[in-house]
């Protein structure tokens, strides 16, 4: 925070930072992936539902951990969207860096910066035009750096992953 003529101004001056790139809708083959190998590797989405319901009868207590676990996503997701918190990024299938990336610019002083790493897809999908477009429009942006993975800076990324220094 700033003080500025016996007054702090509202928000910070900078905020840095590499949020989590996680969709917030539960992907069934990762869930399944190290709690059920017939079921993430299934070959489709019907046959992987097919298994799912099986569970009911083969396995219940997985069948109501995965509902709760979609409850709880579900849960997360609606917050987001419908909160009224992330009016610009807090559409369709939510992926955490556009909320935190929303939030960054959002409670930053009226001089103050961002910085973070994040997918490219900020500044290209149709769920962030409207956030993207509001910081051009606000003459916020003042630099965005775009990358593909190739030299595996970030391990556990695919190396054909887009992601910018916005």
């Amino acid at each position: 925070m700033v003080a500025g003529s016996g007054q702090a101004d509202s928000g910070f001056d900078i905020m840095l930072g590499n949020p989590p790139w996680e969709r917030v809708k539960l992907q069934e083959k990762e869930w399944f992936a190290t709690r059920h190998e017939g079921i993430a590797t299934a070959s489709n989405a019907a046959k992987r539902k097919k298994l799912i319901n099986a569970l009911k009868t083969e396995d219940p207590p997985l069948h109501a951990t995965f509902l709760e676990a979609c409850r709880v996503a579900e849960g997360n997701s609606h917050a987001l969207r419908d909160s009224g918190r992330y009016p610009l990024c807090g559409r369709g299938d939510v992926n955490t860096y556009t909320v935190f990336t929303e939030l960054f610019r959002d409670s930053l002083s009226p001089q103050g910066r961002s910085g973070c790493i994040v997918p490219s897809g900020i500044a290209t999908d149709d769920t962030t035009k409207f956030f993207f477009q509001s910081i051009v429009e606000r003459k916020n942006l003042v630099s965005l750096y775009d990358f593909e993975n190739r030299a595996q800076l970030f391990a556990d990324v695919d190396s054909r992953m887009k992601f910018c220094a916005l």
